[in-house]
């Protein structure tokens, strides 16, 4: 009796040992394969492995840590089912080819710290479940064909560090919420159609060292006070701020 307890213990620590990743995981990453043409990719996966042996993909604890997918070819959509990958961290499909929208269900990982889907195709608007994500630190989206206004729900990414908008179609006024991000070090919205004031506040912000507002179409005065921020990084030039306000921050 005594032995067969002892293969039974055996047999059980064995299972936690290779139990990896749930079905419902697993499947989302076959579907984020599928759906990117994965047999095309400069560095694929031999789906008759098992996911911890797949390129990009970290596992800890039975779930999936990261997925990074970096300039890898992947041509197509990210699938809604990405969102089943509950203990994901670190999302980073940077330079490849992927068009239509960024999937909301992304907003349902709640432990999410990074998301760089740039230089791809993606369209659409930032889904307002994403910008309620308080555990997101760096939110990286520039050199896509996003569009739309930024709205206030901005106000719910409460512990991001880097908000990275450059080179996209964005329009309409910088919402005030912005100013409420204390944890902001650094905002780069250049290359857009951003209109209107700038909002109070934005010298406020504590932690800020790089802001970036080239190439939009701003107006009013300029925010002399960010001059004295001695920020590392802060260009402002092709808007349509007076260009007194411009002398002045230029400490002309």
């Amino acid at each position: 009796m005594k032995n067969f307890t002892l293969v039974i213990l055996a047999l059980f620590c064995s299972s936690i040992l290779v139990a990896g990743i749930s079905p419902k995981e697993k499947q989302a990453l076959v579907d984020l394969y599928n759906s990117t043409n994965g047999n095309e990719w400069t560095n694929s996966w031999d789906l008759s492995q098992t996911p911890e042996n797949w390129m990009g993909v970290t596992i800890f604890r039975d779930q999936v840590f990261a997925v990074s997918l970096k300039d890898n070819n992947l041509t197509g959509t990210i699938p809604a089912s990405i969102g089943n990958l509950t203990g994901l961290k670190i999302l980073n499909l940077q330079k490849n080819d992927l068009h239509g929208a960024i999937p909301a269900s992304l907003g349902a990982i709640k432990g999410l710290k990074t998301i760089n889907l740039s230089l791809n195709k993606l369209e659409g608007n930032i889904p307002s479940e994403i910008l309620a994500m308080r555990s997101l630190e760096y939110l990286d989206l520039f050199f896509n064909n996003l569009s739309g206004e930024l709205q206030n729900d901005v106000a719910g990414l409460k512990n991001l560090k880097r908000l990275s908008l450059a080179n996209n179609d964005f329009r309409g006024k910088l919402p005030v919420a912005i100013t409420s991000l204390e944890k902001l070090t650094d905002l780069q919205l250049s290359s857009n159609n951003f209109t209107g004031k700038l909002p109070n506040g934005l010298a406020a912000l504590p932690q800020l060292k790089k802001l970036n507002l080239f190439d939009n179409n701003f107006t009013g005065e300029f925010p002399t006070k960010l001059n004295a921020l001695n920020l590392d990084e802060l260009t402002y030039n092709n808007n349509n701020f007076t260009e007194t306000a411009t002398l002045l921050a230029a400490g002309e």
